[in-house]
């Protein structure tokens, strides 16, 4: 998966998370549970990321 600076994943577990840093193949995140309250930021990796749900890139 290609995830940059900014995106907003969505997890395994059913929370979301804003990319803050991208540190290789793992990335800096603030984690939101459903209700969009901050959970903690912590770094994660590719295998716990589900699906991107933002990317600020524009489709050609």
């Amino acid at each position: 998966m290609r995830i940059k600076k900014f995106n907003v994943v969505e997890l395994n577990n059913g929370n979301r998370a804003t990319i803050l840093d991208v540190l290789g193949n793992r990335y800096l995140a603030e984690i939101v549970n459903a209700y969009g309250i901050t959970v903690d930021k912590k770094i994660i990796n590719d295998n716990e990321i589900n699906k991107i749900i933002y990317s600020s890139e524009k489709v050609k």
